[in-house]
């Protein structure tokens, strides 16, 4: 059985702590790193009643801002389509346009997901403690995946990307990008999509438009 998020970053932080002879480094946030895993499993589908709470208070991240309207071009079948869409002002510290008459919103404290159905989602968490290094090791090695450092445009940053195809068997296409905010804290961005569904291409298409519109407040 493949091993969870947790377990693997957990592994890795002791790991450098044993190792170390200097002064011990500041452990991940174990909340944090729960809420990720939710995402990493393909399974992202924290429970209906949760709404966004409050981070804690040594978190450098804006104050709450309401949701504006905000529109969603993207490329679709060779036509150019509009959504009305939604930019969401996250408390994890980046805003995203998303289509609300197509995607369901759903945060945690320390994540959010925008859910199509099972396997359709594009889902952002904050991991704070952890650089951006470890958390790049700990999915290359839970995914078991090359460390490809593909440089990416995601929204108006450039990041390193990792793409795989989870197994053969699931067919669901899935990519991360790792966006590093600071020695100790990153998000991590996941795309995942249903590559058998007959809605993946335009899935994809809309997805790729709400990276385009990502942007770190």
């Amino acid at each position: 059985m493949r091993r969870t998020l947790l377990c693997t970053l957990c592994m890795l932080m002791c790991m450098a702590l044993s190792a170390c002879t200097a002064a011990p480094a500041a452990s991940p946030d174990p909340a944090s790193i729960g809420s990720s895993s939710q995402s990493l499993t393909g399974t992202c589908t924290p429970d209906s009643d949760e709404t966004d709470t409050l981070p804690d208070v040594s978190r450098d991240i804006p104050a709450y801002q309401p949701d504006v309207e905000t529109p969603l071009s993207y490329e679709y079948d060779g036509a150019v389509l509009t959504a009305n869409g939604l930019r969401h002002y996250s408390l994890q510290g980046y805003s995203i346009v998303y289509d609300p008459n197509l995607f369901t919103r759903q945060g945690w404290e320390n994540g959010d997901a925008y859910l199509i159905s099972e396997g359709n989602y594009l889902s952002v968490n904050r991991l704070n403690g952890m650089d951006a290094v470890t958390l790049r090791q700990g999915l290359i090695l839970q995914e078991e995946i090359p460390d490809l450092g593909q440089q990416v445009q995601v929204g108006s940053g450039t990041y390193t990307a990792h793409t795989l195809v989870v197994s053969p068997q699931d067919g669901i296409y899935r990519q991360f990008w790792i966006l590093e905010l600071g020695p100790n804290s990153s998000l991590l961005v996941e795309q995942s999509y249903v590559m058998e569904d007959p809605n993946a291409p335009q899935y994809q298409a809309i997805q790729k438009a709400m990276l385009d519109t990502l942007t770190l407040e």
